[in-house]
């Protein structure tokens, strides 16, 4: 199992060939992707179209999905982004702490293509799927 970030499923939903886009395909087939709620809102606020939502709506309901624990994820978010700046890493943004929380509290490695989420995770102890 693993957490794909958002990232990954572009290089995914692009084709890249990339390593990512690979590991993401394989994982999407063998159903040991787990999709956390913050991935699926920006992926679906990405689709230029009706039918684009609809194709990607499709796609992210027949997944297994892990669900927001508001209060626990937020907080741990903010540990995460405070830990970050303490050693000189700064984040662009709090979802990218988000993301980086809710994959640890999982304890599933996370699959990106994002260097600010290399970073995050390397701070907070993420196990990386590449």
């Amino acid at each position: 199992m693993l957490v794909a970030d958002t990232s990954a499923w572009i290089e995914y939903l692009r084709g890249t060939g990339s390593a990512v886009h690979l590991a993401l395909r394989a994982s999407v087939e063998a159903g040991t992707v787990t999709l956390i709620e913050p991935v699926k809102a920006e992926l679906l606020v990405g689709a230029r179209t009706n039918a684009e939502l609809r194709e990607l709506r499709r796609l992210t309901d027949g997944l297994g999905a892990e669900l927001m624990h508001p209060r626990d994820d937020f907080d741990r978010a903010v540990d995460i982004h405070l830990r970050c700046r303490s050693v000189g890493v700064t984040p662009r943004g709090l979802f990218d702490c988000l993301i980086a929380a809710i994959t640890q509290r999982c304890g599933l490695p996370l699959l990106h293509a994002d260097r600010d989420l290399a970073a995050i995770a390397a701070v907070a102890g993420i196990e990386e799927a590449l």
